[in-house]
């Protein structure tokens, strides 16, 4: 046995229970819902919003992202200048200012006094250094007058950058979240600033979830307009609108319980999250319509009324189980990345899909099935009350509210003529050949687009358009280019003797080889201080022994000068050294420079033979980059493997199979492509989109597929007829209520809206011109599908039939798909 006629035996069951009883499954899903979101509420114990920082789009076991945890675990940050990675811990607040006027003239006294203490990229005085390659910014010095140190005096800055460090422990983020509120009000003729704080980057990504809210009710009222207008038609008895009403809220609820659930199991909940309404809610109308479209096509079938729907819901159980498992499967596919928010966003999405699903076989068709009756009992739509059949006397608004239309034979006929001219059309030799052209066009330029796909997550996407966090990343880019923050060395010298003239050596030259480079020049080596300023002086003892070391260590350190370095230098619970620390200074800001960076630092770190790693902020970028290209072909992969099991299980055809994976592969390879042309990034966003559209991807290959193997004669023409009208209607609800978003400024939320409608767009273009098409040419006629029968006439109706007139006979379900039957009821 198929496993298709499997699925079809279970909803014609299933469906049989909720004819019967519509009642009970339209009160449970509501009552479960409202149970489910009731102990939510009282048993709140808050969202669980995990870490809504940088580390959310990183992957949970990337070398770098362990490298920082070891080194604030070894270091914890003191000085959120001199410790950069403290953008993961430490509180602080900065201010850029740009000055555009033109330079003015200064006394000579003023000049002498500057030429002397703005020196860069370091001021030294005696013991004491200034770092004012972090304060200075676009600056011009003059090459001619640099000292032995490789600091020149400044001829001119453009930028100055002001620094407030705050006490790392401090819990209260108020007087930072305040100096942004304040310097945002703040103006300067001829002047630009730019600010940021530790705050600030967490709370504008929290911002595009914010930037959704205010659109969520436009997307339901779109939608239940759409929806209420494709679910009528010009009889009023025949109209359904609020079946379409109901599919929203369907949706709706699957959302909310989805959600409900996964806040009592506290799982994480992340800002992202806010789009997942908009998406589950826009295709959650699909099913919907293929189960309207199939309760019209039965129209003049001998069946009554609970007979008609449970061979109507029949007649598309393997599309409906088609769309929710390839939807869901996919989004289980993304629920095991490496990624947090990848993870938590497509769980929250499969979660939703599979309520939804289970709400559809119960709530929906419940709702279905009183519509229907009252459909088949004459009634009006709204009101309820029976209708008498037109006259021919009647105004068109009498007949198209107050009237029961008869069917229109000829307008069904018309519409077939139609569907069949298409169908020789797309079999015509030379038009399969234009289309093969086209095709190939495309694939060139789909192709040619995915070459060009920038890798990497860049920092400034994360927040809304305009964001001043944002605007601070690119000024920092812009003007701090020549000398950035710094980057780290960590040494494990637990196995190392640091009382050896040697080993101190050695260390001293790893320094220099990892600063010598054009990516990295010496930063602050407590090592180098200690050897020329210390150790050389004649009145510190000579070092024969550890012990020798440490005291002159501890002297070291006591030296008001050098007090510092004492953040630089982990001692162990019996005061061993266990570990050092080696500050360099970042050189060629910019994410060109960062890949070579890490390659350099770490490649001279691993031939030195010393214990340890070495970290920069960059290297969390340029790891994920390639994190995220493994991680992406790995999910596409899968998700694919998993969709086409799925399409096999159901479509046990070889011809058949091969066409669904050639069309999943090549809608999803314009759609790749369509996102590089868009300007578009390879990162988690579009790493959670593409995942996505694979599911979107095969509703319309097997769908196109499934009926076009159940036909004996005339397969084109007959498929088309079936599914052009529901593929659309999806397609359209669909990217309507994912459109509504594109107004909101956020590049995240922006990336989701153009997959949904490139998915959209180009499996439109896959199920109703290349499919087809392909199907045609490399599916022999040989290859067919048995449809299962449906037994529905078997069916007791307990209660009294609507129409007693009516006889019960068992019709196959091929017979539905006569012409005459398909266009019965005007659209």
């Amino acid at each position: 046995m198929s496993f298709h006629v499997v699925v079809s035996q279970f909803f014609e069951w299933e469906t049989s229970l909720v004819v019967r009883w519509p009642l009970p499954f339209i009160v449970g899903p509501l009552a479960f819902t409202f149970a489910l979101v009731g102990y939510a509420v009282y048993d709140f114990k808050g969202l669980n919003q995990g870490n809504q920082t940088l580390e959310m789009f990183l992957p949970d076991e990337m070398q770098s992202l362990k490298d920082l945890h070891m080194l604030i675990k070894l270091f914890p940050p003191k000085d959120a200048l001199r410790d950069s990675y403290s953008l993961f811990g430490s509180k602080f607040a900065y201010v850029i200012y740009e000055d555009h006027s033109q330079p003015q003239p200064n006394s000579v006294h003023i000049l002498t006094i500057r030429s002397y203490f703005h020196r860069y990229p370091m001021l030294k005085i005696s013991n004491v250094t200034i770092d004012n390659a972090v304060i200075f910014g676009n600056v011009t010095v003059k090459k001619s007058l640099t000292d032995k140190s490789g600091n020149a005096p400044i001829a001119h800055a453009t930028a100055i950058r002001l620094v407030y460090v705050l006490e790392p422990d401090l819990k209260d983020d108020d007087w930072v979240r305040q100096f942004v509120v304040d310097t945002r009000r703040l103006q300067y003729p001829n002047a630009s600033l730019f600010f940021s704080s530790s705050c600030s980057l967490p709370d504008e990504m929290e911002r595009n979830g914010a930037l959704l809210i205010p659109w969520i009710p436009w997307m339901v009222v779109v939608l239940l307009g759409f929806c209420m207008i494709v679910c009528s038609t010009s009889d009023a008895v025949r109209s359904q609108p609020f079946i379409g009403i109901t599919s929203m809220l369907n949706a709706s609820l699957a959302v909310v319980t989805a959600c409900a659930t996964l806040i009592i199991l506290q799982y994480p909940f992340l800002h992202m999250i806010l789009i997942m309404p908009f998406l589950v809610i826009s295709i959650g109308t699909d099913n919907m319509f293929l189960m309207l479209k199939s309760w019209r096509l039965l129209e003049n079938r001998c069946l009554n009324t609970d007979e008609r729907f449970v061979e109507a819901i029949t007649e598309v159980s393997v599309s409906l189980m088609i769309t929710s498992l390839t939807d869901g499967l996919s989004f289980s596919v993304g629920s095991t990345s490496d990624f947090l928010a990848v993870r938590v966003f497509c769980t929250y999405c499969a979660l939703s899909i599979l309520y939804m699903f289970l709400f559809q076989m119960t709530f929906l068709m419940g709702i279905m099935v009183l519509h229907c009756r009252r459909e088949v009992a004459g009634r009006h739509w709204l009101f309820m009350v029976k209708l008498s059949a037109e006259e021919a006397d009647d105004s068109y608004l009498m007949r198209c509210f107050f009237r029961k239309l008869s069917i229109k034979k000829q307008r069904a006929n018309e519409d077939s003529q139609f569907y069949e001219k298409v169908a020789k059309v797309l079999e015509n030799r030379i038009a399969q050949l234009l289309v093969l052209l086209i095709y190939v066009a495309y694939l060139a330029a789909s192709v040619n687009w995915i070459l060009q796909f920038p890798l990497g997550l860049d920092l400034k996407t994360l927040t809304p358009d305009e964001s001043f966090a944002a605007d601070e990343l690119r000024a920092q880019e812009r003007l701090f280019t020549d000398y950035g923050a710094f980057c780290f060395a960590v040494i494990h010298t637990k196995d190392l003797h640091l009382h050896d003239a040697q080993i101190r050596f050695e260390l001293l030259e790893l320094y220099e080889n990892l600063t010598s480079s054009a990516y990295a020049s010496k930063g602050d080596f407590w090592l180098e201080t200690y050897e020329k300023n210390f150790a050389s002086d004649p009145a510190v003892p000579t070092i024969q022994k550890p012990k020798d070391f440490m005291r002159s260590l501890i002297r070291f350190l006591d030296t008001p000068a050098y007090k510092k370095y004492r953040s630089d230098i982990r001692f162990n619970a019996t005061g061993h050294i266990e570990s050092i620390k080696i500050i360099m200074r970042i050189r060629k800001r910019g994410p060109q420079n960062d890949a070579p960076r890490a390659a350099i630092l770490r490649g001279r770190l691993e031939r030195s033979g010393f214990p340890g790693f070495v970290y920069d902020t960059s290297f969390l970028i340029v790891d994920q980059q390639s994190v995220t290209v493994s991680n992406v072909i790995g999910n596409v992969v899968l998700a694919i493997f998993v969709m086409l099991l799925i399409s096999i299980l159901l479509i046990p055809r070889p011809a058949s199979a091969f066409s669904i994976a050639l069309s999943i592969l090549s809608i999803n390879i314009g759609v790749v492509g369509a996102l590089s042309a868009s300007g578009t990034r390879l990162d988690i966003i579009s790493m959670i989109t593409i995942v996505m559209s694979i599911g979107f991807s095969v509703d319309y290959a097997t769908h196109v597929t499934f009926h076009y193997l159940i036909q004996r004669r005339d397969r084109l023409k007959k498929s088309l007829e079936v599914m052009v009208y529901p593929i659309t209607q999806a397609a359209l609800s669909t990217a309507i209520g994912v459109s509504i978003l594109g107004v909101v400024p956020s590049y995240m939320i922006r990336t989701f809206v153009l997959t949904v409608v490139y998915v959209v767009a180009i499996g439109l273009l896959h199920s109703l011109l290349f499919l087809p098409v392909l199907l045609s040419v490399v599916v022999p006629s040989s290859e067919y599908l048995v449809p299962y029968s449906s037994h529905s006439h078997i069916v007791k109706d307990r209660r009294a039939p609507i129409e007693s007139s009516r006889t019960k006979v068992s019709n196959s379900r091929m017979k539905c798909y006569r012409p005459e039957h398909i266009y019965a009821i005007p659209p």
